[in-house]
Formats: C-alpha cells, structure tokens, sequence
C-alpha cells in the first residue's frame, strides 16, 4: 500500500467512528407502547422477570459506539448498583442494555422515539408498560456527578409510581 491509501483509509476510519454517535435530541412522546421483553447483552445488573409492578431502565445504543456513549452508560450503571441496590435486589428495578439495531429490537426505534443512544426509564404494571420517558443524558454527556444525580431522580419519580399502586 501507498503512503496516500493508508492516509486515505485511516481518514475514512476516522470518520465512520466519529459518525457512531448523534447527540441530537429525541422528543419524547406520552404514548405508552406495549413492549415486549428484550434479550440483554450481558447486562451487570438484575434481569428483568415477572415482577408485577416495577420500574425497567433501559439504555439504548447502536452498532457503533463512542466513547461518550459508553461513559455515560458505565455512569448510569454506577449509580444504579450503588444507589438503588436495595430495588434491585428486591426486583422493583431492573436495568437492560440493548443494541436498538440488533436484529429483533428494531421495534424499540418506534417504541421509544429513538434516534441515538439515550436511556429510557419505565413504569410496568405486570406485563403492561405505562409510562415511559426517553431522558436528557446527553444534557449530562460530560459531567458525571450531574448526570449520577439527574439519573436518580429519573429513576426515584418512576419507583413513586410504581410504590403507590
């Protein structure tokens, strides 16, 4: 190979990565879709089962993905297992990571108004999904301690549902 193909390759290399992520904004909507339960890729935390009433965060990415994407994912893991082990462990929370562009879970594009990596946060009563909203990490993209707190506070409104009922 020539000088001038490895610069060329690596530039295209480069530029596909730096597409992996779009930090645009999705809206999210007030309809609540009914969803099915989806396969999780080796999720560090609770799976989701047959609890009747619980709260389900999701967090959403592509095939491709930055590091930005996968930070603030490590952080909203972080927070989940130190912040909410006790839900957890008791089942009324779980956590799942799912690749919306996997075959199967193209769905969840529709589902959830996704168009970038995000987390969703969920309210279930048994099988039926209630409410949902698609949150603001990215408001948080680079700011840890501020993106730890807005994910608990997502998280905790959506447990009040849940612990009402």
């Amino acid at each position: 190979m020539t000088r001038r193909t490895i610069i060329a390759l690596f530039v295209m290399a480069a530029a596909a990565l730096a597409a992996g992520c779009d930090s645009a904004a999705a809206k999210p909507t007030g309809d609540a879709p009914t969803v099915a339960a989806a396969a999780t890729a080796g999720s560090p935390l609770a799976a989701p089962d047959a609890v009747p009433d619980k709260v389900l965060v999701y967090y959403f990415h592509g095939d491709r993905r930055c590091r930005t994407c996968m930070g603030i994912q490590s952080t909203i893991v972080k927070t989940i297992q130190e912040r909410f082990a006790a839900e957890s462990a008791a089942g009324t929370l779980a956590f799942q990571e799912i690749n919306y562009e996997a075959p199967g879970n193209e769905h969840f594009v529709k589902d959830f108004d996704l168009s970038f990596s995000t987390m969703v946060v969920t309210a279930r009563k048994g099988q039926a999904l209630v409410k949902w909203e698609n949150t603001k990490v990215w408001d948080y993209a680079h700011d840890e301690q501020g993106l730890a707190d807005y994910t608990e506070k997502q998280i905790r409104a959506y447990l009040g549902m849940v612990k009402k009922s």
